[in-house]
């Protein structure tokens, strides 16, 4: 199984690349505030890492659930709702079991399984094939779901404001109850 370690880590150091490249945080509003600062905190333990050229996976780990610590704070506070807090958990989730080594191959299908079903839901691509291929589109579907994520907090005032004129559109729903 060394092949499909030295596949995940690749994975990574591609991730950090781009996660480098592409997510550039707006200014912070005190309202978006917890999960700008949730994105930006995941964007630097990949800047950390590629800083120092190597992985260290007790490190990444430990950041790994402080992030998950911190998001489950702000869930609490309100300061996040629970279609961020899930799909934020959910893209944690994804990183930790692809930078986990798997030297005898045990998780292997599981971890096939999950990194197919993230890069449908995410990118709408099935990834049948395994080696770069499937490496390379994951790595596209964790970027876009952070990208998704920051957009979704860029929007939240628009998705309230719609919500209530459907709301409207669909009172006959209130009547039925």
């Amino acid at each position: 199984m060394p092949k499909k370690f030295r596949e995940v880590k690749g994975l990574i150091i591609f991730f950090c690349f781009i996660m480098i490249l592409s997510l550039a945080l707006p200014g912070q509003t005190p309202a978006k505030k917890g999960g700008y600062a949730l994105l930006d905190n995941l964007t630097r333990v990949f800047q950390e890492a590629s800083q120092s050229g190597k992985w260290d996976l007790e490190k990444i780990n430990q950041l790994l659930k402080n992030l998950m610590t911190e998001a489950r704070q702000l869930r609490e506070q309100k300061q996040i709702d629970g279609p961020f807090f899930f799909r934020y958990q959910r893209l944690l989730g994804m990183i930790k079991i692809t930078s986990a080594p798997d030297p005898d191959g045990i998780l292997g299908p599981i971890i096939e399984r999950e990194m197919a079903s993230f890069i449908k839901e995410v990118l709408g691509e099935d990834s049948k094939t395994g080696g770069p291929e499937a490496i390379r589109l994951l790595a596209m579907a964790i970027r876009d779901e952070i990208i998704n994520l920051q957009i979704y907090l860029d929007n939240r005032e628009k998705k309230e404001k719609l919500i209530k004129e459907w709301n409207e559109k669909m009172s006959w729903i209130e009547e039925m109850k």
